[in-house]
């Protein structure tokens, strides 16, 4: 069975702590214990000026990320907003949030 998991990435080797500011998200496609194969995605979003008041904030959309998410069984983060738990939820996209940042560490209990 295959199995796809998604993380966002600055360097491709550690999982960025700011998941909506990353440079792109990394798609891990896992079968059999073993990756299969990984997809890069940038992340359009990352490029959007966050110098809004926190009372603004509810205009604020992830869907570009969102849409980036589509299909994925699981997303890896190291840190969460309420607005992109929000968001990621309400798209009904599964998240764990970990505190390991090396991304072969993070994805060993998925091998």
């Amino acid at each position: 069975m295959l199995m796809k998991i998604a993380l966002a990435t600055d360097n491709r080797k550690n999982i960025a702590l700011r998941t909506g500011r990353a440079k792109e998200f990394a798609i891990y496609h896992i079968s059999g214990n073993k990756i299969v194969n990984v997809e890069y995605k940038p992340n359009t979003h990352h490029h959007h000026h966050h110098n809004h008041k926190e009372s603004e904030h509810h205009h604020h959309s992830h869907k570009e990320i969102v849409d980036i998410l589509k299909g994925v069984d699981l997303l890896l983060v190291r840190a969460i907003s309420k607005h992109f738990k929000r968001d990621i939820e309400h798209a009904g996209i599964s998240y764990k949030l970990i505190k390991i940042a090396d991304i072969p560490t993070a994805l060993k209990p998925y091998l």
